[in-house]
């Protein structure tokens, strides 16, 4: 038998391209949606109330917004994946310089977002033969995954083997191995690498899995990212930027040993493409997260084989 699944990842807080991937299923034929990881977004974005005006600092300069026209601001806000919040100037003013306060409303706007995209999903898929995997990232927030384990339609895929059809097993994992921005879920490299090895032992035939890694393989065409220096800023060498690794010798090391049917990736914005480790055919299917426009891979698996795969943009 084969089957058709769509991977997407760093989609960052976009609800445009959650509701793409979502659509995607119709659209590519797909029985199967894989999200890798870095689902949320990275920003609240006050919107001030002042007298009976709105203006959101930052974002859209000194232009002041009706009332009338914020259902319509909030919504490209949303699109761009930032989270709006509306408030007064003295709400504004009381949390601005507590990190606590800050964080917790964060924190709170995330879940409820997540929370929305999972009904979402469960509304306009129920009953349409289409199953969901989905993960977090390392860019996201622990505290998320209860939001994933509580849904009843869409499947928390990681730290654990599903069966994604007859005869094909998919294992999941959205920590990195550590970055220049300590996001908040890494792993060192000797940790991430057992925690992996653990996973795959769970396999019944590795050979006919697929490995859903949110960190793609290092020194791979899949893998290169801007170098950046102890300040974060791009490191520019004959007046370009520097490009080097950015992946993990772990997620390399076990797609070596276990050689799994199909690799999918993402983390890595910049790096869309393919590589072959071995047998294994590894993909990152990239992202442009704040243009609007979803990359994803629709790929056919069945014989034992990739019957075929396509990078697409919608």
């Amino acid at each position: 038998m084969s089957f058709k699944a769509f991977y997407a990842s760093d989609i960052h807080g976009s609800d445009m391209l959650w509701r793409k991937f979502i659509n995607a299923a119709a659209f590519y034929g797909a029985e199967v949606l894989i999200m890798g990881g870095d689902i949320a977004g990275k920003a609240v974005l006050p919107i001030v109330r002042r007298s009976n005006q709105y203006f959101v600092p930052g974002f859209a300069g000194e232009r002041a917004f009706t009332e009338d026209e914020l259902p319509a601001l909030e919504r490209r806000i949303r699109d761009l994946g930032q989270y709006p919040y509306r408030m007064t100037e003295d709400e504004l003013a009381a949390v601005q310089h507590d990190r606590g306060a800050i964080d917790a409303l964060f924190s709170r706007i995330m879940r409820e977002t997540l929370e929305r995209w999972l009904r979402l999903a469960e509304e306009r898929l129920q009953g349409k033969g289409v199953r969901l995997y989905a993960m977090l990232g390392n860019d996201d927030e622990r505290a998320l995954r209860e939001v994933l384990t509580g849904s009843s339609f869409v499947v928390d895929c990681e730290d654990r083997t599903v069966e994604l059809a007859e005869g094909f097993q998919m294992l999941s994992c959205g920590f990195a191995n550590p970055t220049p921005w300590h996001s908040p879920r890494e792993m060192p490299e000797e940790e991430l690498q057992r925690h992996l090895e653990q996973l795959a032992g769970q396999l019944e035939e590795p050979s006919r899995s697929v490995f859903n890694l949110h960190v793609p393989p290092i020194r791979t065409p899949i893998d290169t990212a801007p170098v950046v220096d102890e300040n974060l800023s791009p490191v520019i060498r004959g007046g370009s930027i520097m490009m080097g690794p950015a992946g993990s010798q772990a997620v390399r090391n076990v797609i070596e040993r276990y050689q799994p049917l199909i690799a999918l990736h993402g983390h890595i914005h910049e790096s869309k493409g393919e590589t072959r480790i071995g047998r294994t055919l590894a993909l990152n299917s990239g992202s442009e997260y704040n243009t609007g426009r979803l990359h994803g891979v629709v790929v056919t698996l069945g014989d034992d084989r990739v019957v075929g795969h396509q990078f697409v943009v919608g």
